[in-house]
Parts: structure tokens; C-alpha cells; sequence
């Protein structure tokens, strides 16, 4: 879609196709953390693509639970429009997340497994997704990257390079970029910063419109495999709420 065209759509189906967007993206940030290893002091060589994924892949099997603050920001260089959102997300597997954002965005993500909702507690009102449904069907296999299998199945729909290495004092980072193979994707450019040794993407770049409008995912004070209730990602709708299932 066009910026002409999303900038001719009305206030209410702007903010729905935001948070939509905003949704997706988190799932993929939700993802995309694994375990924790500990950084040898001692700089080795820079690793190739397979060894890369390989780590990731292996770091994934003792990753259980995520808690994190989290900056969203959402970049049209059309309009020169930057918006920042921050928040608290805490992720558990399999597929459950909870995400608070702060005033003045003032919103709640919350995904258990089967729906995904959106809670906009100034207006009353919550959105619905199902998780299986065509129009999430993008975010959602991108969702599952990480998990068993998950590496060859995103080298079908992804081609997945290896872009670039930067050195950090004695910090390294891998930037990979994985260009989906469907013409008709959600995204058309993908971008993971990686740190060796922790093999975390602590940044997160989704390009859209061929590079018009893009999103930046940062997660910030990382804490993983802490207990964690399943009752966060229950979402009880408050009385007096208004439910939107949108898509259906």
C-alpha cells in the first residue's frame, strides 16, 4: 500500500492498521530473544551465516521466559513523522506475550496463544485477532522463527544474508538481513542486529513500502528465564468494554 493511500484512510482505520503493525512487530521482538550465554573476554573471529544461525538455534532450547522494557519507534520519511512508544514485555513461551505501553500511547498487548488482544483502556475498547486468521498469517509464521524447525522454515519464505559485522569495544554484532520471498509480504526488508556471545537481537529494523515507513523494535534490561504466572497473558475483558473483532 502506498503512502498516498494509507494517508487517504480514515482516523479509525489508520489507528486499526497501526496497531496491527504494532502487533506484528512485537510478536517478531517476542521471538527473536534466546538464552543468554556468557561473553568470553577474549574476541574470537567473526562467525560465518550457518554458525550464526547454529548459535541462535542452540541458545533457543534453554530460552523459556523474557521479561524486558521495550522502545518501539515508527519512522515515515515521506512525512518526516517519527512516533516513540516505551513499555514493559514480558514474553513466555510457547507464543505468550504481555506488553504494556506507557502514557501517552496508554496501551495493552496481550497474546495467549490463540488471540491476540489490543486494549485501549481511555477509549473503552479491545481489539481481537485470531492468530491463525489470513490477515496475521505473515507475522505469525514469521512468529514461529526460532522454535525447532524454525531456521529451515524461514530460509523457505526468507533469504537470509549475512550484511554486516560491527566491533563495539568488546562487543561484536552481526546485522542480518532476511528479504522475504512472497512479493506480496508484509515486510520487504527485515534487518536483525545480533550480539555474539548473548545471540540476542537487541534491535529489530521491519521495513515497509520499500523502505518509506520504517519500524525499530530495541529491548532494554534483559531478564530471562524468571518465573512468570500464565494469568498475565489471560486477558479478562473489563466490564463496560467494547469488543472488536476486526477481520472476521
Amino acid at each position: 500500500m502506498s503512502i498516498s493511500k494509507k494517508l487517504g484512510q480514515d482516523s479509525r482505520g489508520d489507528a486499526v492498521y497501526k496497531n496491527r503493525l504494532i502487533v506484528f512487530a512485537l510478536l517478531i521482538a517476542g521471538i527473536f530473544v534466546f538464552n543468554t550465554l556468557v561473553l568470553s573476554s577474549e574476541i574470537s573471529k567473526p562467525k560465518n551465516l550457518g554458525d550464526i544461525l547454529a548459535e541462535m538455534e542452540k541458545a533457543n532450547t534453554a530460552f523459556k521466559t523474557l521479561k524486558a522494557g521495550i522502545v518501539y519507534t515508527r519512522t515515515i520519511t515521506l512525512l518526516e513523522s517519527t512516533e516513540i512508544s516505551e513499555g514493559e514485555l514480558s514474553y513466555k513461551k510457547p507464543k505468550r506475550m504481555y506488553l504494556k505501553f506507557f502514557p501517552p500511547r496508554n496501551e495493552v498487548n496481550v497474546v495467549d496463544g490463540k488471540y491476540v488482544w489490543v486494549y485501549h483502556p481511555s477509549e473503552k475498547q479491545v481489539e481481537k485477532y485470531e492468530m491463525t486468521g489470513s490477515k496475521q498469517s505473515q507475522g505469525v509464521s514469521f512468529f514461529e522463527f526460532g522454535y525447532g524447525e524454525s531456521v529451515a522454515a524461514a530460509k523457505k519464505d526468507y533469504t537470509i544474508t549475512l550484511l554486516d559485522t560491527k566491533e563495539d569495544g568488546k562487543k561484536r554484532f552481526y546485522i542480518l538481513d532476511l528479504q522475504p520471498k512472497d512479493p506480496k509480504a508484509q515486510y520487504s526488508d527485515i534487518r536483525l542486529w545480533v550480539e555474539e556471545g548473548v545471540w540476542l537481537p537487541g534491535r529489530i529494523e521491519l521495513h515497509e513500502s520499500q523502505g518509506e515507513v520504517v519500524n525499530v523494535i530495541e529491548l532494554k534490561n534483559i531478564k530471562l528465564n524468571k518465573g512468570m504466572s500464565d494469568k498475565l497473558f489471560v486477558f479478562d475483558v473489563p466490564r463496560g468494554v467494547e469488543v472488536i473483532e476486526l477481520f472476521k
